[in-house]
This record gives structure tokens, sequence and C-alpha cells, in this order.
């Protein structure tokens, strides 16, 4: 079972062409930038919320007051408009700027893909003008694969990942969303 999976990732690898292999690099490169989206939405190490409670409170759909109120203590009145501002960075910035980053990177999967079709096509081309040639429709064949392979790479790369990185923006949307909340429940002034 194993062997068989190494001959057809090598098979994959030899028929895909050179494009195939940036598809590859690609791929880690989304990968990389969606983990680390994720990583950055879990919200941890926040100051006054333990754990990952900042993500459950800023989901929640009504703010409880003594938790507003303990968490302005906890923050401190003194500067509170610059320390939310510096909370707001260090939740949100990274992931802000990370995303469209992703979405770019998602994108061109499908256009590598695409001129990995184009240039095996060339190759098929090449092979079918080549009369002379002792195995035209081994070239001929060898051109088709390379313009399937990279064309279903880029689509097997690019729509998985799109999806995933929506979802992310979607999550980064309502957290943002959510701290918003807070600030506004944190600026007004405190019940007696």
């Amino acid at each position: 079972m194993v062997d068989r999976f190494v001959i057809e990732c090598r098979d994959l690898f030899a028929e895909g062409g050179p494009f195939f292999w940036w598809l590859i690099a690609l791929a880690f490169g989304i990968a990389f930038a969606l983990l680390s989206i994720w990583r950055a939405l879990s919200l941890a190490d926040m100051p006054g919320v333990p754990g990952s409670g900042w993500g459950s409170l800023l989901a929640a759909p009504h703010l409880p007051r003594e938790r507003v109120e303990a968490l302005r203590r906890e923050i401190g009145a003194d500067d509170l408009d610059h320390r939310l501002d510096e909370i707001d960075r260090r939740l949100f910035d990274l992931p802000a700027r990370r995303i469209p980053f992703a979405f770019v990177l998602i994108s061109a999967a499908p256009l590598i893909g695409l001129l990995g079709t184009v240039s095996g096509m060339f190759r098929t081309f090449d092979g079918m003008a080549a009369a002379n040639t002792s195995a035209p429709v081994d070239v001929i064949s060898r051109g088709i694969s390379e313009a399937l392979i990279t064309t279903e790479a880029g689509l097997v790369i690019g729509v998985p990942s799109f999806i995933v990185c929506a979802l992310l923006k979607t999550r980064f949307d309502r957290l943002r969303l959510g701290y918003q909340r807070l600030v506004s429940a944190l600026s007004q002034p405190p019940r007696a």
C-alpha cells in the first residue's frame, strides 16, 4: 500500500511538469498563512481574560455587566482608550494583514494551474508537429498529462483554501464586531 502511494506520488511529480512544483510550494505558503490566521484568531494570552476567554467573550451575544466591570478594573481606568487601542492591535493587526495576503496566494493557485495547462498543451502540440519522432504518442500523452495534472492541482489547492479563508474571515469579522461592542461597553461610565 505504501509502495503504491510512493510510486503514484513519484509519477505525479514527474508528469506534472515545473508548474506542479510551483503549486506544491504555493500550497505550503497557503497552509502557513491559514494556520497563522487561525492561531491569531484563537486570541490566546490577552490581558484580563484567562486562556481563550477573549474568543468566547467577544462571540457572546450579550456582554455580562459584571464581566465588563471586572475587565474594566483589570485593564485599568487610567488611559483606557490607549489600552483598548493597544489590545485592538494585539488582537487584530496580524489577521487583518494576513487575510488579504492569504486570498492573494489562494487566487494564484488556479492561475498557476492554468499556466501549467498552457505549458502542457504546448508540449502536446510540439509532439503532434514532430512527425519524425520515434514515439510522438509518448510526447503527446506527457503534454496532456501535464496539462490535466496542473489544472487539477490548482483547483484542488485553490477551492478548499478559499473556503477555509472565507470562514476565517467571517470569524475575524465577528470577533472584530464583538470587540467594538466591548469597547463601547467599557467606554460607558461604570454604574454605581
